[in-house]
């Protein structure tokens, strides 16, 4: 059977003109880029005097004047934009050629159609391209495969244009985010992490986009610090997905339920210990845990590839939530292809840095410290963190969890813990007083509970 070769586009999916129509309704009317902003960018038009003459009028509205023939020539002329083709007699031949700006949101999507299909068509060159080299050259198919797959994310979810920006089109939305913060009364756009003082400590809670990291030597409860912020991520209503290669689904669900239960974890272990009541108390906690957007993952050994891809997963299944945060227990346990272990850890530490953004969610990275944090009985340094230089480069938040009563324990440090913030890339470093009930595999604030 013989197959035919696809078809060569000789020119790019595009309507010229849906982009003439769209632009002669902003230009006779410039309030109706309201109505397409969200939809089109300067890098959705086929024609790049079309661009320009976009771009020239977003320029123009966020400095609050009149976008029309006359303004926009101008501007276009203090650029250096203009051409034979692109000049005032172009621009009021678009205004003319549309007889009102009502129909400016049906010109954007077919505008932002066509731009799609270019991307689309772009990002599959570029993996055929990809894998298809040969030779010393060769890429790893799991990253040819996991780029295409970012790529059409992209796609799909309208992100035309990945190159530079320009400040003035970024500062307008800022704007409009922030005002609606002021006029909210106090509301950020932080994901608060269910802990009060950690939460003051990063202003509001971590911020998407961002990797934080909390390190601490094996038994001083970082999971169990985790299992806390996964709860009260997903009752704010985002998704959360939690990778965990040291504990098994199973487990991790036991001790949620000792957690919100309040019941000793060894009940939940033995449970002919726990008395007639520890049915009825275990089903109530569970009514509530059922109810979180959590996923979780328990295979062992995961790849930056597999977590990215499992993020993505959740990303799409979440809807109409929003992929919040992105848990990973532990960092020393994930795989990845390098010449030396510490090279692994970098290019993992650095692609979830990159993951945070792409994802737009907040990547909790769990992560050992080396021995010699044993050597002494203070709470632990940066230098203590286990390949501690590119995980220091990758994140924005570095917290070591410290309890005394693991080193030398006493009646009244029994429930003392502390959460030594030793990074703080856009806040204070500074130490948060915790409390910890291990019987209930629970974290608090201290000022609650003592």
């Amino acid at each position: 059977m013989t197959v035919e070769k696809p078809a060569v586009l000789a020119v790019p999916p595009n309507s010229m003109e849906a982009e003439q129509s769209l632009l002669g309704c902003l230009l006779q009317d410039c309030t109706a880029l309201e109505h397409v902003a969200g939809l089109v960018e300067a890098g959705s038009f086929y024609a790049t005097e079309h661009g320009r003459i976009y771009s020239a009028i977003v320029a123009l509205v966020d400095r609050c004047m009149p976008a029309d023939v006359v303004t926009v020539n101008d501007e276009l002329a203090s650029r250096g934009e203009l051409t034979d083709t692109l000049d005032l007699g172009y621009l009021n031949a678009l205004a003319l050629a549309v007889p009102s700006s009502r129909n400016a949101p049906a010109y954007a999507t077919t505008v932002q159609r066509m731009a799609m299909r270019r991307r689309l068509i772009a990002v599959a060159q570029e993996v055929v391209a990809a894998a298809t080299v040969g030779g010393s050259t060769e890429e790893a198919l799991p990253g040819v495969i996991e780029r295409a797959v970012a790529a059409m994310q992209d796609v799909l979810i309208g992100r035309v244009d990945n190159g530079p920006r320009p400040l003035a089109a970024l500062v307008s939305p800022w704007i409009d985010a922030f005002a609606q913060q002021v006029e909210s009364g106090g509301a950020v756009d932080a994901i608060q992490l269910g802990l009060r003082d950690v939460d003051d400590a990063l202003c509001g809670g971590a911020r998407r986009g961002e990797v934080m990291v909390i390190g601490a030597r094996p038994s001083m409860g970082k999971s169990a610090l985790t299992l806390g912020i996964v709860r009260a991520v997903a009752e704010a209503g985002h998704a959360v997905l939690a990778c965990t290669m040291e504990d098994s689904a199973s487990m991790l669900i036991s001790r949620h339920v000792a957690s919100v239960s309040r019941t000793p974890f060894e009940h939940i272990r033995l449970p002919h210990q726990g008395g007639e009541g520890l049915l009825s108390t275990v089903l109530e906690a569970c009514q509530r845990l059922v109810r979180l957007p959590v996923w979780l993952d328990d295979r062992g050994g995961l790849s930056l590839a597999d977590v990215v891809q499992a993020a993505r997963a959740v990303q799409r299944s979440a809807k109409p939530a929003k992929l919040g945060l992105v848990v990973i227990d532990y960092l020393q346990l994930m795989n990845d292809e390098g010449e030396t272990r510490a090279y692994e850890l970098a290019n993992i530490a650095r692609g979830l840095k990159a993951m945070a953004k792409r994802l737009d969610c907040v990547v909790l990275l769990l992560s050992q410290l080396n021995r010699k944090a044993d050597e002494t009985n203070t709470p632990p340094r940066l230098d203590h963190l286990a390949e501690s230089g590119a995980i220091e480069q990758a994140a924005d938040v570095i917290g070591l969890l410290w309890r005394e009563a693991r080193r030398n324990p006493r009646p009244d440090n029994l429930h003392a813990a502390q959460l030594e913030l030793v990074k703080n890339k856009n806040g204070a470093t500074r130490t948060v007083r915790l409390f910890f009930d291990g019987r209930t595999q629970r974290f608090a604030d201290a000022a609650q509970e003592y």
